[in-house]
């Protein structure tokens, strides 16, 4: 965040962060709008019936440590946004043998989580100039061992979960609370930064990770074109 906007050039959004208090200054950030990530997660749970729970996702994937053997999965059930803004993107599932079964759809329903939280930090590192050094995750999804991995695989940075995932309800109350007083300001409040409970490391290597993603652009590519006018 930043106390000006910044104009990005390679599909993220301006967006304005928050400002506490009428006088303070608006903070600025840069916003990788993703319109369907986690969705892949209800779809292969309740429209394919694959899985009772969410989290029984995460077990299924864990059982195919291999890799998905050339099987991915790209979320666009209602287009892609950033960074390629594609209405006229629908979901795609592409690779696929006699010999994939729905291990490896689970995997590939959360690698394609990661590849596109990866899409984004490459383009904010575009457009801030400056280098990813890690990734800090949060929100329900963030409790899968196995998601969290693949991204630290697919960025190539450790991934940090914190104890408290629940990041977003953490910042409604703290806005609250500078309101109603109970903080004069930022400074005042007690810093959560170092409350981690895992962080992951990558484990693959740069040659793996490249070719990871190249298959995903090809598949984001085969995604292209299917919706009707």
């Amino acid at each position: 965040g930043g106390g000006a906007p910044v104009r990005g050039s390679h599909g993220l959004l301006s967006t304005a962060l928050y400002r506490f208090g009428a006088s303070a200054p608006t903070q600025y950030a840069l916003e990788g709008a993703v319109a369907s990530c986690a969705v892949g997660i209800n779809w292969f749970k309740d429209s394919l019936g694959m899985i009772g729970t969410a989290p029984e996702i995460s077990s299924l994937a864990a059982q195919v440590p291999e890799g998905t053997e050339g099987l991915v999965f790209v979320p666009a059930f209602g287009g892609l946004l950033a960074p390629h803004w594609r209405d006229d993107a629908r979901a795609t599932l592409v690779g696929l043998t006699l010999a994939h079964d729905k291990r490896h759809v689970a995997r590939a329903v959360l690698e394609g989580i990661a590849h596109q939280a990866k899409e984004v930090t490459v383009c904010m590192a575009a457009d801030t100039g400056a280098a990813l050094t890690g990734l800090r995750v949060d929100g329900g999804v963030a409790l899968s061992d196995e998601l969290l991995q693949y991204q630290a695989d697919l960025c190539g940075i450790a991934v940090q979960r914190p104890r408290d995932v629940e990041t977003t309800a953490l910042g409604a109350a703290i806005a609250a609370g500078l309101g109603a007083g109970v903080w004069s300001s930022i400074a005042d409040i007690p810093s959560s930064g170092d409350d981690i409970e895992r962080t992951f490391e990558p484990a693959i290597c740069e040659e793996e990770r490249t070719a990871r993603c190249a298959s995903w652009q090809k598949a984001v590519e085969s995604s292209f074109g299917w919706a009707r006018e």
